[in-house]
């Protein structure tokens, strides 16, 4: 036959919507003529498909092609078209049956010798609804994940496999795909008690963390035992992180993300765009921890779009073409010196900084950012008698803080189904169980400190990790009164 469709999808943003390739051969000159809005990776798809069947040993067709990709008005990008387009000019041109293409769908990049490339962005086509016997032909380097969330995935090497498709292999659903995480016995701040609590409060909750302290104090330590502390991700979390890191070319290794950008980070690469609206770094984080080290280094108008998704738990990018909405419910941590030369009231050496640069650098930090932020720590340089401690005695304290945030963290799932930091502020109140002695006193110590209602209710959901790492259904004067403690820190960077 001239005219043949082949069934694949076309990614837009973490979902894939179902559009066809369609080739047809009709009389005259030699030519491929490709219609359906394709962008620029797209339109050389036709030069690497004809060179990948004729070195497969097919044959291309003497005849005028027209590609169509449809429905023309949904956006189309990427190279995993290559294989449906070939397929679908082999099944036109009778060189393969067409019953190949029923309940199939097709994607991967063509090499010029005919062999099937690994190819982003898969995994949203493997999670999209459809039939559950539709076949899925993909590379063979991304079938394993595609079959932890579609049957019927069949790995392809190259494009000459299909001369006999019943060969193909039908990948099993993987067990797992968790790998081994690194060591963390050279990443925990010896010496700081006060970041051993800290680091267990933000990992239980779910708190955002700022850390102010001189050089040398264990800030990024204390970010990295954050990461060592949060619990495992559920299978959701496992999959929404997957396809985020699927779609922006990178691979996931299962575990909770740890992402450390530099502060030259642009807004873009930090909150996502482009022209095709890919993620950036905080939907990168998302379950996991964003590590922003020396924060007030970062661009006022870049860390400025922290607030809104630090609210929402998602972002939303606009762009003149396209608008993608993906998840950043990710987990602030960010460390700071507390003057430009990192020793304002330092014990072991003096400030040299000007009044004025103190004001300027004092200011780079917004106070609706800072307003966002649960936890405020200042620490210092640990003793180097502490430093010399046994790293068998760091691991221990690490498995039993793993053990604390474990149980915390489950309580709080059992009670509202999220994590403390997540609570919604309608729910706040009743799920401290707040006693009218403690209502009031938070009142009155709120209106001395001048706390705002989003301060207040910061304080309140620290108030309940701690009640659940002490494992008390209520929230005490107590448990507030820490959770106050961590907020006095703030005129450190206001």
């Amino acid at each position: 036959m001239s005219l043949s469709r082949v069934a694949t999808r076309s990614r837009l943003g973490l979902n894939a919507v179902s559009v066809q390739v369609e080739v047809h051969l009709s009389p005259g000159l030699p030519a491929i003529a490709m219609v359906g809005m394709p962008e620029s990776v797209m339109r050389e798809a036709k030069e690497r498909v004809r060179s990948a069947v004729i070195s497969s040993g097919f044959r291309w067709p003497d005849s005028r092609l027209t590609i169509n990709i449809a429905p023309a008005s949904t956006p189309k990008s990427g190279a995993s078209f290559d294989l449906p387009i070939a397929i679908a000019v082999l099944i036109a041109s009778g060189q393969l049956s067409s019953k190949l293409a029923e309940s199939a769908e097709f994607y991967g990049e063509l090499s010029l010798s005919g062999d099937v490339l690994p190819t982003s962005g898969l995994l949203a086509a493997a999670w999209s609804n459809r039939d559950s016997t539709t076949r899925l032909f993909a590379p063979r380097a991304n079938a394993p994940q595609m079959a932890s969330l579609a049957q019927h995935v069949m790995a392809v090497d190259n494009l000459n496999a299909f001369r006999e498709p019943h060969r193909l292999d039908t990948v099993k659903h993987p067990q797992h795909i968790t790998t081994p995480r690194p060591s963390s016995k050279h990443h925990l701040p010896a010496g700081q008690p006060e970041l051993w609590r800290t680091a267990t409060l933000c990992a239980s909750g779910g708190h955002h963390l700022l850390i102010s302290g001189e050089p040398g104090a264990g800030k990024t330590m204390t970010a990295r035992l954050i990461g060592e502390l949060l619990p495992e991700p559920t299978k959701q979390d496992q999959l929404e992180s997957a396809l985020i890191f699927d779609v922006a070319g990178q691979t996931f290794d299962g575990h909770r993300p740890l992402r450390a950008p530099h502060h030259t980070i642009s807004s873009a690469g930090l909150v996502g765009g482009t022209r095709y609206a890919t993620p950036g770094e905080i939907s990168l984080a998302h379950t996991g921890v964003l590590f922003l080290d020396e924060f007030p280094e970062f661009s006022l108008a870049t860390i400025e779009n922290l607030r809104q998704p630090m609210e929402s738990g998602e972002v939303r990018i606009s762009r003149a073409e396209i608008t993608q909405t993906y998840p950043a419910r990710f987990q602030l941590i960010a460390a700071m010196n507390p003057c430009p030369c990192g020793y304002r009231d330092s014990r072991s050496k003096a400030c040299r900084c000007s009044s004025a640069a103190l004001a300027r650098y004092d200011a780079k930090l917004s106070g609706p950012l800072l307003d966002r932020i649960d936890l405020f720590v200042n620490v210092s340089r640990s003793k180097l008698v502490d430093i010399m401690q046994q790293t068998s005695e760091h691991q221990e304290q690490l498995i039993n803080l793993k053990a604390v945030v474990n149980a915390a963290h489950e309580r709080q799932v059992l009670r509202q189904g999220c994590s403390n930091a997540r609570i919604d502020a309608a729910d706040l109140i009743d799920l401290c169980s707040l006693n009218q002695k403690t209502r009031q006193w938070l009142v009155l110590t709120g209106e001395k400190l001048k706390l705002s209602g989003r301060s207040l209710h910061r304080c309140l959901r620290v108030g309940r990790t701690i009640a659940d790492i002490d494992g008390r259904a209520e929230v005490t004067e107590g448990d507030l009164s820490e959770a106050l403690a961590y907020r006095k820190d703030s005129d450190l960077v206001s």
